[in-house]
């Protein structure tokens, strides 16, 4: 059931007075008592692997953080707020959390369907928020909570209309599950091949987890793509391109962000056998070589492996973990260079840790941004998703990467897509 906008609006309203009681609203914490850090993404159903994108990132940032002495005296703890991917059960669960957790001070997302009804309300309430939801609404944001480290769903579908250009492709069909968070990309994608003269040859949705497929892959095949561009959930992707490889049709595939993540992975590749590695890529956070940001992060999820979902290893070249993973450093570090855990106070230092300047010194860990700033010194935190850079609209947007998939912890990288390619294509809306 979906909410009409009478009812999110009235449960807005009446989230955003209960907000006023939360303990962590505009305070900081008392004591010497835990922070806690909430994911407010679905844990369950279709989209769930947001929410173990989630844990594999955020133990590790917690982990790292709290070895090094917490923030500023205060451990930080982990508390998950399941959205389910839709607004009906997002608003009461945040509207619970709120009320009952003392010391909220930041929360990992919320994710693209509870979004808008959430947002204004964690602003209004002075709780960072490291955002996870890829709409163009929030390409010129200006809310003063909120902060989005990776590109935008309309960046990543210009970086993937950019990349099969530049593998010589003049006939692309565009395959898409229909909820919320599988249609994000899609919209760039569509635009940017327009917009580079590439032709779109066929325009499939798919509505999640049927039992077949078999009318999209006629239609796909029938108009004969020499690649695929594709977001789906994991079901329906293996569903989908299962049927697409026994009816003769499979072509080169090109994923999302999103696509990127083991249970993903792990389902096409099932139905996809052998020539899964050869056929599919995507498009991810560009680096994926190894750098000391990165060589840290993996230490720390190695270090909490028996907390990370299944598989472990799976996390430690997970996009999205690897994005959450930096919003708590980044964070984290804030609040040293305030001197505070109070958001109204340490909220403006977040980009004065991130982005770079002349006189910096450029911090790989958390250990690292603590010792720098103790001596008196203003640091630029380099992430494990690469350099951070956060622009007047409080989003980071920086290269992507194609990358091919393997079992090991380091995908392969085929090539790079510019910040500056992406946005001379007319049709990008960051800043």
């Amino acid at each position: 059931m979906r909410w009409s906008i009478g009812r999110v609006t009235a449960a807005v309203a009446a989230l955003g007075l209960a907000a006023t009681g939360c303990a962590s609203s505009g305070g900081a914490a008392g004591g010497k008592s835990p922070l806690v850090v909430a994911g407010v993404v679905a844990y369950t159903g279709a989209s769930d692997f947001e929410g173990q994108a989630n844990a594999g990132g955020l133990y590790p940032a917690i982990s790292e953080v709290n070895s090094a002495g917490g923030v500023l005296g205060h451990k930080l703890v982990y508390k998950t707020v399941d959205t389910k991917n839709d607004p009906a059960d997002a608003l009461p669960a945040m509207q619970q959390a709120m009320a009952t957790t003392s010391n909220l001070t930041l929360v990992t997302g919320p994710d693209t369907s509870s979004a808008p009804a959430l947002v204004p309300v964690l602003n209004n309430a002075k709780i960072p928020m490291t955002v996870v939801a890829g709409e163009s609404a929030y390409d010129r944001n200006t809310l003063p909570y909120f902060w989005r480290l990776f590109p935008p769903d309309s960046a990543n579908g210009t970086a993937m209309a950019l990349w099969a250009k530049r593998k010589g492709y003049t006939r692309v069909a565009a395959v898409f599950g229909t909820d919320s968070g599988s249609q994000g990309d899609k919209p760039g994608v569509i635009a940017s091949l327009h917009a580079l003269h590439v032709k779109l040859v066929a325009n499939v949705d798919l509505t999640p987890d049927q039992p077949t497929y078999s009318s999209a892959v006629h239609k796909l095949i029938a108009a004969h793509p020499q690649v695929v561009m594709t977001e789906s959930d994991a079901t329906t992707g293996a569903t989908f391109f299962g049927e697409l490889k026994q009816q003769g049709g499979l072509v080169p595939v090109i994923g999302t962000e999103a696509t990127f993540t083991a249970p993903w992975l792990k389902a096409v590749s099932g139905a996809l056998g052998s020539s899964f590695r050869s056929d599919f890529s995507a498009m991810i956070n560009a680096p994926s070589k190894p750098t000391k940001a990165i060589s840290a992060y993996r230490k720390a999820v190695t270090a909490v492996k028996a907390k990370e979902p299944k598989p472990w290893q799976s996390y430690l070249s997970n996009p999205l973990s690897i994005t959450y993973y930096d919003g708590v450093i980044t964070v984290a570090l804030a609040m040293n260079a305030a001197h505070s855990t109070d958001p109204s106070a340490f909220n403006k230092f977040i980009p004065q840790v991130a982005n770079p300047g002349p006189g910096k010194t450029v911090v790989y860990t958390y250990a690292q941004g603590v010792a720098a700033l103790k001596a008196g010194k203003k640091i630029q935190y380099y992430g494990a998703s690469g350099l951070i850079n956060f622009n007047r609209y409080h989003n980071s947007f920086t290269n992507q990467e194609a990358v091919a998939s393997s079992n090991a912890s380091q995908p392969t990288a085929l090539g790079t897509v510019t910040a500056k390619q992406i946005q001379a294509v007319p049709v990008t809306g960051v800043g």
